[in-house]
């Protein structure tokens, strides 16, 4: 399959050892959402699946995956091709990875939340078939690997904010490093201040610290030994101190 190079892992520690030049602000239609009918749809999706709160981060996870593969150079030229730098794929990857914060089946399920978000996004996407196929012309093939990246980078992004493997594709790395900058501003050295500042404008973190703090407890209490159980003590409570999003994380209006 083309673009399945790989990315060295640990991916924090890799990216800012690249020893780039300082990023440059990239403003806010740099975000912008995918304008095509599949990633739209997802979208929508999302913001009727998430509560708001955790919704906003998913967007704000790829607007940082965007910034730090800029940064990283992997979003254009070769090593783009190389990767398989997609934006679409990568927008749908990024918005449906919280799929399993969901208070109904996804938390009395005996599957850790990132193994059930992993595969509803995948059936998700599965499921676009007749639009994506007949009605946009495009390749099935092509979604039936979207799917699979999606899944695979779903299941696995908070494993490697851990640094679990040696090296990951870049669909994972960007879900990862998107949602640890989000999370923990692990990656603010390859983001212009400007730009994170512009991000939590256009996607509020509204309460995202304790709706997070809130679920994960109730994720690790019902499930001993899920994905969650070693990563929640890594960020909570330090979350609610991360420098660059001082004064920027609201109150949390509704749970879940």
């Amino acid at each position: 399959m083309a673009g399945m190079g790989t990315i060295p892992a640990p991916l924090v520690q890799h990216l800012a050892s690249l020893q780039r030049p300082p990023p440059q602000a990239l403003g806010p239609e740099f975000f912008d959402i995918p304008q095509s009918p599949i990633c739209q749809r997802a979208a929508s999706f999302i913001r009727g699946w998430n509560s708001p709160w955790i919704a906003n981060h998913c967007f704000r996870t790829y607007a940082f995956a965007l910034a730090i593969a800029q940064y990283a150079g992997w979003d254009t030229g070769a090593e783009a091709e190389a990767l398989g730098f997609d934006r679409e794929l990568i927008f749908l990857a990024c918005v449906m990875h919280e799929m399993g914060v969901h208070p109904g089946e996804a938390l009395h399920s005996r599957l850790s939340l990132e193994i059930w978000g992993a595969i509803k996004a995948r059936e998700w996407i599965l499921n676009q078939t007749e639009e994506f196929v007949v009605k946009e012309s495009r390749p099935e093939e092509l979604l039936k690997d979207w799917a699979d990246e999606v899944c695979e980078a779903i299941a696995r992004h908070t494993i490697e904010f851990r640094g679990f493997s040696s090296r990951c594709r870049l669909t994972l790395a960007l879900v990862a490093l998107g949602s640890g900058q989000d999370l923990m501003g692990l990656s603010s050295a390859a983001i212009h201040a400007d730009d994170i500042r512009t991000v939590c404008e256009i996607w509020p973190r509204s309460g995202y610290c304790q709706g997070l703090s809130q679920y994960t407890k109730q994720e690790v209490g019902l499930k001993p030994a899920c994905l969650f159980d070693d990563c929640a003590r890594l960020f909570d409570p330090q979350m609610f101190e991360v420098e660059v999003y001082r004064g920027m994380q609201g109150q949390l209006d509704k749970f879940p």
